[in-house]
């Protein structure tokens, strides 16, 4: 099993990835790739928002608050990256305490700690690659 230092790492990559792709997705911003695809900025903002909520998660498991959700309304990649950056830091200041024993406690409905941290980083992979999509549409 991968230890908190080592998930927090693959979580940073993944956010750096999604990241990079939000500042790409200017000119695409508000264009869907097809009917009933999400915009570049609805992908963001949802994004920015399960963030706070699959931390939150983490902090239930493993017995502490969690941090409020919003729902972030970004004109633009650059407001939705300033988003992002607030989300994960307050994300950041509660994952740095996850400890090696935390990684097996279990949330009532997601599973063990490290699983979140593995549902997380697939939640970033996912929604980059649909970013991608909705900025080259």
């Amino acid at each position: 099993m991968a230890t908190p230092d080592e998930l927090r790492a693959t979580l940073a990559e993944a956010r750096a990835t999604f990241r990079e792709a939000v500042e790409a997705a200017e000119m695409g911003w508000r264009r869907s790739p097809g009917e009933g695809e999400w915009t570049a900025q609805e992908v963001a903002e949802h994004v920015i928002q399960i963030e706070a909520r699959i931390t939150t998660m983490v902090c239930e498991a493993c017995g502490y608050p969690g941090i409020e959700a919003w729902e972030p309304d970004c004109a633009s990649s650059i407001e939705a990256v300033d988003e992002f950056d607030a989300v994960v830091s307050n994300c950041d200041a509660k994952l740095q305490y996850v400890t090696p024993e935390d990684l097996e406690k279990k949330h009532e409905m997601f599973g063990d700690v490290a699983g979140i941290f593995e549902m997380n980083v697939n939640h970033l992979v996912e929604h980059t690659a649909q970013l991608l999509a909705a900025a080259e549409a």
